[in-house]
């Protein structure tokens, strides 16, 4: 099912009915729904239903477009039915849950400044912010379903094994792409792709599957610190990027670009670019 999760991710604006979807898995759709369902664990309805209201809660949150540019954009075509789908899904109106959840973001948390932590404390820095252009990329990777902080680094290791049984050139590049927010998903759906770059694409093989990654413009902050602390520096770039001049955040997925080709939490001292899409404002 990845290629057809990676499609869908990339396509929640799109036609995602059954037909559509089992004409490019080329399943009918008896057989797309009863395997879907015993991959995923949810129907393909259910599946991308929740992903288009995540991506909108989320957008609603970061974004100052009105309700039905959110419902537009996430693919429903009437602000009334996607009112109704958003209660279901969060129990309150999407005007309600933009109100609420940005009051709580504005809560005073208390404790030491986000961006200044002292390193000989275990803590972390952060670079300035700036706006690059990231190119396209050819992707193997992994996925992990569940918390963030539960992604083990024997990802990484396989992604390492199945380059070396390719013999595949130096140096690796690997990367982590989170195509979910924590304050809208729930911790057991989050999706995590341990990546690594390939020189183009491929068949899938086994549990190794293909992505391409779109490249475009990025706020790209570079963290140093243990991988631990990583969660507080999303905290502190996040209101960094929504106010950046001339410049939009898009939202998701973030990605994480590794310094070392070495992916592993156990060192103190990591160098992490976190990049995050923005578009120009008109």
């Amino acid at each position: 099912m990845i290629p057809l999760l990676v499609h869908i991710q990339a396509n929640l604006d799109g036609d995602l009915g059954l037909a559509a979807i089992s004409r490019r898995a080329r399943l009918s759709p008896f057989h797309l729904q009863r395997r879907f369902k015993a991959a995923v664990g949810e129907t393909p309805k259910a599946y991308t239903s929740r992903l288009r209201l995540e991506r909108a809660a989320f957008q609603l949150l970061v974004h100052d477009a009105k309700v039905i540019e959110v419902a537009l954009e996430c693919g429903y075509r009437s602000h009334e039915t996607f009112t109704r789908a958003f209660r279901r899904r969060f129990g309150r109106s999407p005007s309600e849950y933009r109100e609420l959840q940005r009051k709580a973001a504005r809560r005073p948390e208390g404790g030491a400044p986000a961006e200044t932590l002292d390193l000989s404390g275990q803590r972390y820095e952060l670079s300035a912010t700036r706006v690059v252009r990231l190119r396209p990329q050819h992707l193997a990777f992994r996925r992990h379903v569940g918390p963030y902080a539960s992604v083990p680094e024997t990802l990484f290791d396989e992604l390492e094994r199945w380059a070396r049984r390719r013999r595949l050139a130096g140096p690796r590049v690997f990367l982590g792409i989170g195509h979910d927010a924590p304050i809208t998903t729930p911790p057991e759906r989050l999706r995590f792709d341990a990546a690594l770059v390939v020189p183009g694409p491929f068949e899938r093989a086994g549990r190794i599957g293909y992505q391409l990654f779109p490249g475009g413009l990025h706020a790209v902050t570079t963290h140093a610190g243990p991988d631990d602390t990583l969660p507080l520096a999303y905290a502190a770039i996040f209101p960094r990027v929504t106010a950046l001049r001339g410049y939009r955040l898009v939202g998701l997925p973030a990605v994480e670009i590794y310094h070392s080709a070495r992916v592993n939490a156990r060192y103190a001292l990591e160098h992490t670019d976190i990049c995050l899409p923005v578009t120009p404002t008109r």
